[in-house]
């Protein structure tokens, strides 16, 4: 890697699927001033875009008074996403397996399998003022290109 850019980004949408386009504006950006690799930048895009969905439909219950706030830092090392909503909350474990037969055809679960199986770390917690704060780490390989 050698001249990584470093920083923070960060971006808050009213709770409407409109504000995808946003949302991904917003992820290329931090992607190419973090100078990450096409692939890597492609799974933070699929990752970002899949917890913004989720905070926007199942979160805020598609509720344009509530807000999602996304945050995208790079240290060098590692990439860290950070999702919040206002809504209920959720539990992790209690995501339907969408690779289980029975959940095949279902539409639901699949966003949360991409970052399990892209992201090194993720973990939920409720935020402060109610709703949920979702946080994601990414550990960058310092010997790929």
């Amino acid at each position: 890697m050698g001249s990584a850019n470093t920083g923070v980004f960060e971006l808050t949408v009213p709770s409407r699927m409109e504000e995808l386009e946003a949302v991904h504006q917003f992820v290329e950006r931090a992607t190419k001033a973090f100078a990450l690799p096409d692939e890597t930048a492609h799974w933070i895009e699929l990752t970002v875009s899949e917890s913004a969905i989720n905070a926007i439909q199942h979160g805020n219950g598609l509720d344009p008074a509530k807000t999602v706030h996304l945050q995208l830092s790079f240290d060098g090392d590692s990439i860290e996403i950070i999702v919040e909503d206002q809504g209920e909350g959720f539990d992790l474990s209690d995501v339907p397996d969408p690779t289980d037969t029975e959940n095949l055809m279902k539409p639901g679960g699949r966003g949360i399998l991409i970052m399990q199986s892209f992201m090194d770390q993720i973990e939920r917690t409720d935020r402060e003022g109610g709703g949920s704060r979702l946080r994601m780490v990414k550990k960058l390989d310092a010997h790929a290109s």
